[in-house]
């Protein structure tokens, strides 16, 4: 037979889970500043576990700060650059390259690079990565 002592130790969690019940609620994030698309709204947990939400994604998606990978989806999937908080400037013109490379036109270095490619219209990294390079 089970006792009332044994029964309310197995159901009511320990201080570390309570803890980690604590560290995964979302949070709230104080941008840097008004506009400020790149730094997470939302965070949830602490130290090297701690993830910031992309609200930029349909549906959203949760990733890790610590280890760069909220840092590298922003910047190279949404187009954010983590300095300023703002989207790169799109290419100033496009064109079709070699294949199916769609190639932009750079306002910083002024020569065409590709953009994205053909099959992946929406796909701008190989563009974000250039943008990235000349506005540090």
């Amino acid at each position: 037979m089970v006792q009332e002592e044994d029964y309310l130790q197995e159901t009511v969690p320990s201080h570390v889970e309570e803890n980690q019940v604590l560290a995964a609620m979302p949070r709230r994030q104080k941008l840097r500043y008004e506009g400020d698309h790149y730094t997470p709204k939302w965070v949830r947990y602490t130290g090297h576990l701690k993830e910031g939400y992309c609200d930029s994604c349909q549906p959203g998606k949760w990733l890790q700060l610590k280890n760069s990978a909220y840092w590298y989806h922003k910047q190279f999937y949404h187009g954010i650059s983590s300095v300023s908080g703002k989207s790169f400037m799109k290419p100033l013109e496009q064109r079709m390259g070699k294949g199916d490379m769609i190639e932009g036109l750079c306002h910083q270095c002024h020569r065409f690079l590709p953009a994205c490619n053909g099959k992946k219209k929406n796909n701008y990294m190989l563009w974000y990565r250039h943008a990235h390079k000349v506005s540090i």
